[in-house]
């Protein structure tokens, strides 16, 4: 026979978002990556700058390519204000770092991987699956590094090498993939730690530790 304890409805899982849900910025940012990359991989090959095609296209190819930008940061920072919730005093630079080391030369460089691995130690999954991901941000910045950095050496020391060249649509699909799949695993942690938070009284004026 059931008891009336056995029909009770459970409660939903309150989601505790310091910085809000960055779960629709993540989607933005993911199709706004895919959009660019995809573009951008036409463009090469249909022959990179020197084509009619790279004329008729080539003005969609910047506001998407700002439009990614913008999101990713935005996507970026609110993870990296909720890690601050997650995990307090475990982050090796500020939260102004996770936008403003993108635009600081030598520092963009290493910067925002570090913050971005800070982000995702401030909510692993249950398993040990750290080290997996752990991998998978390295390799996301190899690549990063690869698409910008290797991108203008081959251009200066290689006069011939035109833009949109096989090479760069190459490491820009790798380079999407790898981020799409980094943009995906920290939101996803942010979720799970989000749920995992304790629920706050309303009105009180200080958050359980």
């Amino acid at each position: 026979m059931s008891t009336e304890a056995d029909r009770v409805e459970p409660r939903p899982r309150v989601l505790r978002w310091p910085a809000g849900d960055p779960r629709s910025l993540a989607v933005a940012a993911q199709v706004l990556i895919a959009a660019q990359t995809a573009l951008q991989v036409v463009l090469a090959a249909a022959g990179g700058t020197r084509t009619e095609l790279f004329r008729q296209f080539v003005p969609f190819n910047g506001p998407l390519f700002i439009g990614a930008v913008v999101v990713f940061l935005c996507w970026f920072r609110r993870c990296r204000l909720n890690a601050e919730r997650f995990a307090p005093r475990t982050h090796k630079y500020s939260t102004g770092f996770a936008v403003g080391a993108w635009f600081i030369p030598g520092a963009m460089w290493w910067i925002p991987r570090r913050v971005a691995l800070d982000i995702w130690r401030a909510s692993p999954p249950a398993g040990g699956a750290w080290l997996i991901d752990a991998w998978l941000i390295d390799a996301w910045w190899v690549a990063f590094l690869a698409k910008t950095v290797g991108g203008v050496v081959l251009e200066l020391t290689l006069p011939y090498l035109y833009l949109y060249s096989p090479y760069d649509a190459a490491v820009a699909v790798v380079a999407a993939v790898l981020a799409i799949l980094v943009i995906r695993r920290i939101t996803a942690g942010q979720y799970a730690a989000a749920s995992a938070e304790p629920a706050v009284p309303p009105f009180a004026g200080f958050s359980v530790r």
